[in-house]
């Protein structure tokens, strides 16, 4: 068994299969320049950002923001469930983003993890929120989203959940919502160092022995702080709860697990008899909207101690 690559699910493990498709040659994608709008920059002035992609993953990236174009869905967490449930029965697979020796924006929708789902259906969302439709626009959001600043290095990855929702907070991408109390009665103090302690699980990381400074800065970077969360056993099918966690929210599960922050994500799915998680599965060993309500997967977990939960804007 091989322990997943990111940092905030190394406590879940699973083996990881070979890939059915290999990618292609890295190819060159033009994402818009920081500080200056879309609007005034011209393709050929854009920066340049390598991105590992096979052809049906670019393919399938264009034809959903295609059929994106005709549908029309008034939130974020319309457009999140729309396109998280159309990559149901996609295969789970952990370590996509390490499998090279350098750092790329790696674009794969036919091998998905928990956060690398997460992640690309939000950079679908965010497309599709502006009527955007090119693969170009999908990297743009991809690489924001991944990375600190939209910097594609190993160190700017947000390895670490909490580290991923500061960081899009602070790029205006989602909102993360800290009440009201009840339900987030609880107070999670965070205290991460994994990658740091266990290096020789991260292949990358082990290659470059140089970035672990960058790693131990990023642990720092969210060490110590407080964030509120509802408990697990304060996940219950009610009103309150209906009107706090919306379909679509990201859900993150957090641990007691010294080192780390969290164990899972996914994206909220209410169902008549209460809340379910939408996600990629190492359990199923694919892309499901989880049968077991929230509450009765997590009591399942003595490790998962409650929620966070942020919304894409």
């Amino acid at each position: 068994m091989a322990l997943l690559a990111s940092a905030q699910f190394a406590v879940c493990f699973t083996s990881c299969k070979a890939s059915s498709e290999k990618p292609v040659a890295s190819e060159t994608v033009s994402p818009t320049v920081d500080s200056v709008s879309a609007d005034s920059v011209s393709a050929e002035a854009r920066p340049a950002v390598k991105a590992q992609v096979s052809k049906s993953d670019r393919a399938l990236v264009e034809s959903m923001l295609a059929k994106a174009a005709s549908q029309k869905k008034s939130t974020a967490g319309e457009w999140m469930l729309y396109f998280g449930k159309q990559l149901a029965g996609i295969p789970y697979i952990g370590g996509t983003l390490d499998r090279g020796s350098e750092e790329e924006l790696i674009v794969n929708l036919h091998e998905l993890d928990c956060t690398t789902y997460v992640e690309q259906v939000a950079a679908l969302t965010m497309c599709a929120q502006k009527g955007e439709t090119s693969f170009d626009d999908f990297c743009e959001h991809l690489r924001h989203i991944r990375y600190i600043n939209g910097d594609i290095e190993y160190a700017k990855r947000q390895h670490y959940f909490t580290a991923w929702i500061d960081d899009n907070v602070k790029e205006g991408i989602v909102t993360d919502i800290q009440g009201p109390n009840p339900p987030f009665s609880a107070v999670q103090t965070v205290n991460v160092n994994w990658m740091t302690t266990h290096q020789s699980s991260y292949k990358m990381l082990s290659a470059h022995p140089e970035w672990v400074a960058g790693i131990r800065e990023l642990e720092q970077s969210v060490n110590g702080r407080k964030w509120r969360y509802i408990p697990k056993d304060k996940i219950y099918n009610t009103a309150l709860m209906r009107q706090t966690i919306k379909d679509g929210d990201i859900i993150v599960i957090l641990t007691n697990k010294k080192g780390l922050d969290t164990t899972h994500i996914g994206m909220a799915s209410w169902h008549a008899d209460g809340l379910h998680l939408l996600n990629a599965s190492a359990i199923h060993k694919k892309v499901i909207d989880e049968p077991m309500t929230l509450r009765t997967y997590m009591s399942k977990h003595p490790v998962q101690i409650g929620i966070r939960v942020c919304r894409m804007k």
